[in-house]
């Protein structure tokens, strides 16, 4: 393979990583991907593996995660199913991760 060749296919690996990134089976994803507009709102998503759970928009502060804490809550049965290992956050900050914790911990989901 010619170094142009590998340079290609090492662009391509790293920007089909960052448009569709891959999830893993056995983890429990908590997302938020950010909108550009309206500022400071978002989609809220929950994931096992690369199946999505449950998702819906939500604002960038407490109120957004009561309406992430009561996905988690309409889904909880949804959740129980899959076999997850570890859980995993992105773009969720420290407080709200705390919040969701709480909330699966009230409800009896493993932590």
């Amino acid at each position: 393979m010619s170094v142009n060749a590998f340079l290609s296919e090492l662009k391509q690996f790293f920007i089909n990583s960052f448009s569709d990134p891959v999830y893993q089976d056995g983890v429990l994803y908590f997302i938020i991907e950010e909108l550009p507009n309206p500022r400071d709102s978002g989609v809220f998503k929950i994931l096992c593996g690369s199946t999505q759970i449950a998702l819906d928009a939500v604002t960038l502060d407490e109120p957004g995660v009561v309406i992430a804490n009561e996905l988690i809550g309409l889904h909880a049965a949804t959740i129980r199913k899959y076999p997850y290992q570890k859980i995993e956050y992105v773009n969720i900050a420290p407080w709200a991760q705390e919040k969701i914790e709480a909330r699966m911990a009230r409800i009896g989901l493993k932590i």
